[in-house]
């Protein structure tokens, strides 16, 4: 490795001071020498904000701002300073645990307050468990290299789009009712076998064993991402709205009607759902339907979010669910909100926290909220978990089961050929 050093020949600055900024070729070469020789207590951090702000609000105000300040926290902290995309930027330092996280906060303010001086009053708005990321490489070089593989991708996406656009910065749009009509044609175009062949995946769900993890329950899903990139590969979904949400549900019609397409599970399965696709005709079929065995090993994932904004609906649809033996799933509760609301009101079997590198105090902090999620018995799922650093504190919080690209590493995450 080349001892985390600052390539002058491919860097340039912005505004004279900080730390030189490199480019996304740089950050790869030095993530593969890295893996040709691996040294401990290296980490990837990764700040970016195509992941949690809408394109329409990434002025070059904003990019200008950040990227002025985070090139001054990479120059204080000795550490190479990479701008990946048109509004990711990635640090490479070599640090103990300990510092490695006091960084991750550092710079998690740093962005934020970028953000809010360009920006103010979207504090609120920003998902910080998505802002900043950090990777221990040793420990999970795997999940590193996907999010560099990531990086990739949307600046591949940003040089076409350039490259279309006669050398034009590239722009994000909002989704479309036309985009959505567009999804559908292609639906009944190619029919349910190839529709879901292309976009389903399956993610499960693992219960730590000594030789990895053993699955516990498998998630099907439609990947947005796979969606996008052939049919809309400009739209910026964050910035959509509702009109999100009247895709989703139209995706939710698509996968009830293919049930019979996804490959044969003995253990839990689940689905994710709309409150408001419960009172379809489809979903009345499907559950219908359903055979008994099938459906007493259903679960229904249901965002939290989504609950609260139709709870009376969501309060009819439960008992419609529970009278054919399915469980409930509440989905997408971050750990500030551990505990905030009563999930066995909801009637959840289960719940998914998502786990946010640099906010494991958060997650300990509701380290009594949890215990009593447990003693509701409902069995809390870690989610989101990208390194062994996430599933060490969920044991610690006495969770047992977990999910995302860490556990994915020891189970199947691909739908049968």
């Amino acid at each position: 490795m080349s001892g985390l050093g600052v390539n002058t020949d491919k860097s340039l600055m912005l505004s004279g001071k900080g730390a030189p900024q490199q480019d996304l070729r740089a950050l790869a070469a030095e993530m593969g020498q890295w893996r040709q020789a691996p040294q401990a207590g290296v980490h990837l951090i990764a700040i970016s904000l195509s992941s949690c702000v809408p394109a329409k609000s990434r002025s070059k105000e904003l990019i200008d701002t950040l990227t002025d300040a985070l090139s001054l926290f990479a120059e204080r902290r000795h550490a190479p300073f990479y701008k990946v995309t048109s509004a990711d930027f990635a640090l490479l330092v070599k640090a103990s645990d300990v510092a490695a996280l006091s960084m991750v906060r550092d710079a998690k303010i740093e962005a934020l307050r970028s953000i809010e001086r360009v920006l103010p009053g979207s504090f609120g708005t920003i998902d910080q468990g998505r802002l900043v990321l950090s990777y221990d490489l040793a420990a999970d070089y795997r999940s590193a290299a996907q999010r560099v593989a990531r990086f990739t991708e949307i600046a591949n996406e940003e040089a076409a789009a350039a490259a279309a656009d006669d050398g034009a910065a590239p722009q994000r749009r909002g989704l479309t009712e036309t985009d959505i009509k567009k999804v559908m044609t292609a639906f009944e175009k190619f029919g349910s076998e190839k529709f879901v062949k292309a976009f389903v995946r399956a993610q499960n769900v693992g219960r730590p064993t000594q030789d990895g993890f053993a699955s516990n329950l498998t998630e099907f899903y439609f990947s947005i991402d796979l969606i996008r990139k052939p049919l809309f590969v400009d739209v910026d979904m964050r910035g959509s709205g509702k009109l999100f949400q009247e895709f989703t549900q139209s995706l939710d019609q698509i996968m009830l009607g293919s049930i019979a397409l996804l490959p044969s599970v003995d253990g839990v399965w689940s689905i994710n759902l709309n409150v408001e696709t419960v009172f379809t005709e489809t979903f009345e079929t499907f559950l219908r339907e359903l055979s008994e065995d099938r459906a007493t090993r259903l679960c229904l994932e249901f965002r939290q979010a989504n609950i609260i904004e139709n709870f009376d609906e969501y309060e009819v649809a439960l008992g419609v669910i529970k009278a054919r033996g399915a469980k409930i799933i509440v989905d997408q509760i971050f750990p500030a909100a551990a505990g905030l609301v009563d999930l066995s009101h909801l009637g959840a079997s289960y719940c998914k926290i998502h786990w946010q590198d640099g906010g494991e105090d958060t997650l300990r902090d509701r380290a009594k909220a949890i215990k009593y999620i447990k003693a509701c018995d409902i069995t809390p799922v870690l989610s989101r978990c990208d390194c062994d650093h996430a599933v060490e504190v969920g044991k610690e919080l006495g969770i047992e089961l977990f999910q995302g690209f860490h556990v994915d590493g020891h189970l199947d995450s691909r739908l049968a050929a």
